[in-house]
């Protein structure tokens, strides 16, 4: 039996797990078979969404689902949820088209492109910590806000410089500080506006929206390299990257004006 937070001893729903990991193993797969078999893929694909739906029914009325729609009903987690799916579909496509970008855009050796991708992890690393204190005196939803359009803005204006080395490193530093800002105190509240008793539950949603972020970001790039000429997807990758933290930011700002939830 598994045993929660609270004790109670339940036993695991097999049954569920298994189409859980085998919903998320058919997206997977079928993600990245789509830019060479695009019919095998997205059959793939498909096969995914029905086994979703199929365990979503299962697990509607359950109490303590796989799938934790429970805690998905709270508007405030939902939309956190959403934020983070989007911001990590941005980072992913973002990190596709940028070795494209460096190489063949600028003829980058590959120890170059290595050291050019540092400059938004290096970025976030900085970031990272002064999101987290200010998460602590400044509500949530407005710092994910700003984060959000501080990535779009970087991720859009280097998909219009992409023509010059320096300026799309600095748009790159912007969109890992701004990646920063909503990771973090979008983090915080997943956990926080959850009951204690659930806070399993919500940190596994997190794992699962970085997961489901990224696996769209690299299906849309596949896409865009399977459909499109290859000199011109890194500009239009990072502009499909500046979309989804913009979406991120919308959302975000939608939970800024929800009310308070109280937790226990």
């Amino acid at each position: 039996a598994l045993i929660g937070p609270s004790g109670n001893g339940r036993k695991a729903d097999v049954i569920a797990m298994g189409l859980n990991a085998l919903a998320f193993a058919l997206l997977v797969l079928g993600a990245g078979r789509v830019a060479t078999d695009a019919l095998q893929g997205w059959s793939m694909v498909a096969l995914s969404v029905l086994t979703f739906a199929v365990l979503i029914r299962r697990e509607w009325h359950s109490e303590t689902p796989v799938i934790p729609l429970d805690l998905l009903r709270k508007p405030s987690f939902r939309l956190s949820t959403m934020a983070s799916t989007s911001i990590f579909v941005a980072q992913m496509s973002s990190f596709v088209a940028l070795p494209f970008l460096f190489q063949h855009g600028f003829g980058l050796p590959a120890m170059s492109v290595g050291l050019a991708m540092t400059a938004w992890p290096l970025t976030l690393a900085l970031a990272g910590p002064i999101a987290g204190r200010f998460a602590d005196q400044v509500d949530t939803a407005r710092l994910c806000t700003l984060g959000g359009i501080a990535m779009a803005v970087g991720l859009g204006l280097a998909a219009v410089w992409a023509t010059e080395l320096v300026p799309v490193l600095a748009c790159l530093m912007l969109a890992g500080a701004g990646f920063g800002f909503v990771q973090v105190p979008n983090n915080r509240n997943m956990l926080l506006a959850v009951p204690r008793a659930r806070a399993g539950a919500a940190g596994g949603s997190q794992g699962t929206a970085r997961l489901l972020g990224q696996t769209i970001g690299g299906l849309a790039m596949s896409i865009m390299f399977a459909l499109l000429p290859d000199e011109s997807v890194p500009r239009l990758g990072l502009a499909f990257a500046a979309g989804a933290s913009a979406l991120s930011a919308l959302i975000s700002l939608r939970r800024a004006a929800l009310p308070y939830e109280p937790t226990d």
